[in-house]
């Protein structure tokens, strides 16, 4: 079995910035094999709930997402991966991942009277980038991997609240079948990054809320994921929020992992993750100005391999950081 492979897809999966995900939709035209569970419809139709803890400090103001048609932006998002594990108590070599780079350009389509903003973000330019720790033979890989990421476009609609919706991911018509559903999953993750829901109510430095919205991953023991968000600073053109996630479980439950050699089955005993990270948003804006978010996560499954049908205890740590910066299209022609 191929371990930094099969940890390196479980950790995609189960990291990731899902605060208002409805379930994303292949595109009609692509010739896709169809990766939306059964319970997809109530998904897609489930409400994220935004609660306000406390309304913040005076001066207050209403937060509300105004980008105007033909609106663009370049954004450039950086992400590191480390991971660490055992098998039935012997430890494994740690794999540390390359840092892998997006270069995202967002732009808003159209508008709607009522405010929203319908956006089409395309992934123009998708790599490793250059590590000489790493083997030779990951960065190919995971460089392989990765550029079929390359033209991927995604579209949604986004409220003034900050809220998304009919999210269209189109794939490649020759992607390996194995990862479309991780490469969904994934995209979904990242096409979140694009804003955070805002409560209804006014609020001011110090505000917090949590929003608490259904889990896109299929295979976590886990029905909602919770986001506490609090205002850090406040801009009549921006806001900067400070991000932070906990969720645990000791429920046990199937993990259907894409890629996952067939007979191989991974099933989960326990997980945990931790999130926290801050966000600045221009409300004229598609994607954050500025953003980072590092996550943690404990998870402990078990796996059966066909040859064996044997049980081996698996447990894994990881973290992740990610990175944005949004800049115009003249730094987007500087990047070599």
């Amino acid at each position: 079995m191929k371990k930094p492979f099969l940890l390196s897809a479980a950790f995609l999966l189960i990291t990731g910035w899902g605060v208002t995900p409805p379930s994303p939709s292949v595109n009609a035209q692509t010739p896709l094999i169809e990766t939306i569970p059964d319970s997809a419809e109530s998904a897609t139709e489930a409400k994220s709930t935004i609660v306000l803890l406390d309304p913040g400090a005076q001066p207050r103001q209403i937060l509300r997402l105004q980008p105007a048609a033909n609106t663009k932006q370049t954004t450039v998002l950086t992400m590191n991966m480390d991971m660490t594990g055992a098998v039935d108590g012997q430890v494994m070599p740690d794999v540390n991942m390359p840092a892998m780079q997006m270069i995202v350009e967002s732009e808003v389509t159209q508008v709607e009277a009522n405010g929203d903003a319908h956006i089409k973000v395309t992934y123009t330019d998708v790599d490793v980038v250059s590590d000489t720790t790493a083997p030779p033979e990951l960065i190919q890989n995971l460089r392989s991997q990765l550029q079929q990421l390359q033209d991927v476009t995604i579209e949604f609609v986004i409220n003034q609240q900050g809220i998304t919706k009919d999210v269209d991911v189109s794939l490649p018509a020759d992607l390996d079948p194995n990862l479309q559903q991780l490469l969904q999953q994934m995209l979904s993750s990242l096409e979140q990054l694009s804003a955070a829901p805002f409560p209804q109510e006014a609020v001011g430095v110090g505000a917090t809320w949590q929003v608490s919205s259904a889990v896109p991953v299929s295979g976590l023991p886990l029905d909602q994921v919770q986001v506490l968000y609090e205002v850090e600073d406040i801009k009549e053109d921006q806001v900067t929020l400070k991000m932070s996630m906990q969720q645990q479980s000791q429920e046990s439950s199937q993990m259907n992992l894409p890629g996952t050699p067939p007979g191989v089955n991974f099933k989960i005993q326990s997980f945990a993750m931790q999130s926290a990270g801050t966000m600045t948003i221009g409300f004229d804006q598609i994607m954050p100005l500025q953003g980072m978010m590092s996550t943690l996560s404990n998870m402990e499954f078990l796996v059966t391999e066909p040859e064996s049908e044997q049980e081996k205890l698996m447990r894994m740590s990881s973290s992740m950081q990610i990175e944005m910066d949004s800049q115009s299209a003249v730094f987007r022609e500087s990047l070599p």
